[in-house]
């Protein structure tokens, strides 16, 4: 076996230090971030205990086979599954230079090709342009192929949050019980990287005119967004100011997505920022 540290960048600039553990009988390793372990190390857990829950975790991820290469050289086997994802456009620009990517309102439109999916998660290879020259693709159909997988892959799921919650907290006393408000999540059935479904083509348009109203926009997370229906964007920089809060408190920093809310209007089929409009088809 072989044993390799490397760095490896995240998501807004977030880098990590990554463990792999090379089988000679096998092309593929598993990479298993070493940050934690420091914490670990600083509250007292012993070096011995460390490295037997990374041995551990080796073995319970361990490839069993090989990883066919031809799966992603070969763009007419890696097509079907190659999809959208959504990062902070301002957060992310040393990694914008080495990928294709669209910008949408203040945000990054990069893509990914899905290796793996199954009970254990979702593995994925980001696309670089070096990708797109022996592929012989354009940016162009790599965007409208994405968008095509992702909401097939990945389709779309709002909910209540009023009732998700009831649903956690059924033994909450009538009087604790949650207020009715308004409030949704969306984000798609896998619940990963779920911020990607407001490029589906003319959902929120759909979903507004559902509700036959406006929305603000929350951006949860790179994972979803909270959705609140409105009548006007007059208090958007109090929402705003929610998802700064939420950003500094609750989120690591490779989960955030932007730091404001956002506005969509069903009469202008726009999504307002709150320092400008920004136009986009729907």
């Amino acid at each position: 076996y072989e044993v390799h540290i490397q760095k490896f960048p995240k998501n807004n600039g977030i880098v990590y230090d990554g463990l792999s553990i090379f089988n000679p009988e096998c092309n593929l390793a598993p990479t298993i971030y070493l940050n934690p372990y420091y914490h670990w190390y600083l509250d007292g857990v012993s070096m011995d205990a460390i490295c037997e829950n990374i041995i551990e975790t080796y073995n319970e991820r361990n490839p069993q086979k090989d990883f066919d290469t031809s799966f992603f050289t070969d763009y007419g086997k890696a097509r079907s599954n190659i999809i959208a994802k959504l990062i902070n456009y301002e957060k992310n620009q040393e990694l914008l230079q080495r990928v294709p990517h669209f910008k949408f309102l203040d945000l990054a439109v990069v893509f990914q090709c899905m290796v793996n999916s199954g009970e254990d998660g979702v593995a994925t290879i980001l696309i670089h342009n070096h990708h797109l020259n022996f592929w012989n693709v354009t940016p162009d159909e790599l965007y409208k192929v994405a968008l095509e997988n992702t909401s097939r892959l990945f389709p779309y799921q709002m909910e209540n949050m009023e009732e998700l919650l009831k649903d956690f907290m059924p033994m909450l006393p009538q009087e604790r019980q949650l207020q009715s408000y308004p409030l949704y999540i969306l984000t798609n059935e896998m619940k990963l990287n779920g911020a990607a479904v407001i490029l589906y083509p003319k959902l929120i348009k759909k979903i507004a005119d559902e509700f036959k109203s406006d929305f603000v926009l929350l951006p949860s997370s790179i994972h979803e967004w909270l959705l609140i229906p409105a009548e006007s964007p007059e208090n958007i920089s109090m929402f705003s100011q929610m998802v700064t809060e939420v950003n500094d408190t609750q989120l690591a920093d490779e989960e955030k997505l932007s730091d404001h809310a956002y506005y969509f209007s069903r009469v202008q089929e726009q999504i307002l920022m709150p320092d400008k409009i920004i136009k986009f088809e729907l």
